[in-house]
């Protein structure tokens, strides 16, 4: 479907109306307990998605991750596609809570899949990483964390990822902060050994670091061809720009990533001069809409897209539609779990990466019995 036809139907898609809004709460498992991070205690093995489906009076449907509330809903019933959506820009202001589930929705009705509504500028082969990688070794030794961490870099192979995500920062609040620097690099060349020369290694520190321990883990790790440092600390204008210098002095190729919490104002004027390399704001709390408008924002500056979505797992599906959609792109964070319920057979991982599907929409759905388990239990149904 080219422009011009997308354009002739969008009057008929405008017109729908959202008779029916359900939401439920799908629950997962990861294959192990996920450890501390730098500044957190242990994260479990849980994971957990909230869903919300939309219903119009013509029959189309779409679903996504909504943190929607029954009130919230209650005042969208009845309001018309065109009312909470337009293209170009997306959601407006007054659907922002249903910017995931409404893309698919539009996408469905326009019979597209989502990457092709969204400007397929990008490649439908989308890399993942591993981020699964946290704090797990705090009483073990040198050579029993060794071991530890290279079981987990298998275990993550073995799910069909090639590239891994290290936490660090264990001086920052779970040990002194020279032993906690020199677990760190040790943990990352074990990651690096077990994963081999062709992976990409990223390291996170969630903002545990100082500008003089982020240096010295970057000095402690050379060698092992990192591919970003996320988080070293706190976004800081004078400090990034020192950090990106110190990186450049020492002839590394290593991309900064930040954004993902808490961003201050001046976070893109950072990106705008280069002292931050990646944007990582969270995917579907700022939504489709949002990303959307920063990744052509930020293009011209030579930035590049990473959005944080730890914490779901069905979040790789409208995410890996919008990678195939932006030309400044970098990876799609995700870790091993299941999630019992989702149906999502036309999706293939190959050799690390996710292969966009063509079915329309953002290409998965949840079972009916598990939907109407979900809103049995702890779920809703708001109806015109």
């Amino acid at each position: 479907m080219n422009g011009a036809d997308i354009e002739g139907r969008l009057d008929a898609v405008y017109a729908e109306r959202i008779d029916c809004i359900e939401k439920i709460l799908l629950h997962g498992k990861r294959p192990r307990d996920i450890g501390y991070n730098a500044r957190i205690p242990t994260h479990g093995p849980r994971v957990s998605d909230p869903v919300v489906r939309l219903r119009t009076t013509g029959g189309g449907q779409g679903i996504g991750w909504s943190q929607l509330s029954q009130e919230e809903a209650g005042n969208l019933i009845g309001r018309s596609v065109g009312e909470l959506f337009r293209l170009p820009e997306g959601s407006t202001a007054a659907a922002s809570r249903i910017d995931l589930p409404l893309w698919d929705l539009v996408a469905r009705l326009l019979d597209l899949p989502l990457y092709r509504l969204l400007g397929a500028r990008g490649s439908r082969r989308v890399p993942l990483y591993d981020a699964s990688i946290y704090i797990d070794d705090l009483e073990l030794d040198d050579a029993a964390a060794q071991r530890l961490f290279t079981d987990e870099v298998a275990s993550g192979w073995e799910h069909g990822y090639r590239h891994f995500k290290v936490k660090v920062g264990r001086g920052a609040r779970w040990m002194d902060t020279e032993p906690g620097l020199q677990r760190d690099a040790l943990v990352v060349r074990a990651v690096r050994d077990a994963a081999g020369d062709e992976a990409r290694i990223m390291i996170d520190a969630n903002m545990g670091n100082t500008f003089n321990t982020a240096t010295r883990l970057l000095e402690l790790c050379d060698g092992c061809n990192l591919y970003w440092f996320e988080e070293p600390f706190a976004e800081d204008r004078v400090l990034n720009e020192a950090l990106k210098k110190f990186i450049e002095e020492n002839n590394w190729n290593i991309l900064v990533a930040d954004g993902e919490f808490a961003p201050p104002p001046n976070f893109f004027e950072m990106v705008r001069n280069g002292w931050i390399d990646i944007a990582q704001q969270d995917f579907h709390y700022r939504g489709l809409t949002w990303w959307r408008e920063t990744a052509a924002h930020i293009e011209g500056w030579g930035g590049r897209c990473a959005p944080h979505t730890w914490g779901s797992y069905i979040d790789r599906y409208a995410h890996a539609h919008f990678a195939a959609s932006v030309a400044n792109y970098e990876m799609l964070e995700a870790s091993p779990a299941r999630m019992p319920g989702i149906i999502d057979e036309d999706w293939i991982m190959e050799d690390g990466c996710l292969l966009v599907p063509d079915t329309p929409g953002a290409g998965f759905d949840v079972e009916p019995r598990i939907f109407a388990e979900g809103l049995e239990v702890g779920g809703f149904r708001v109806t015109a």
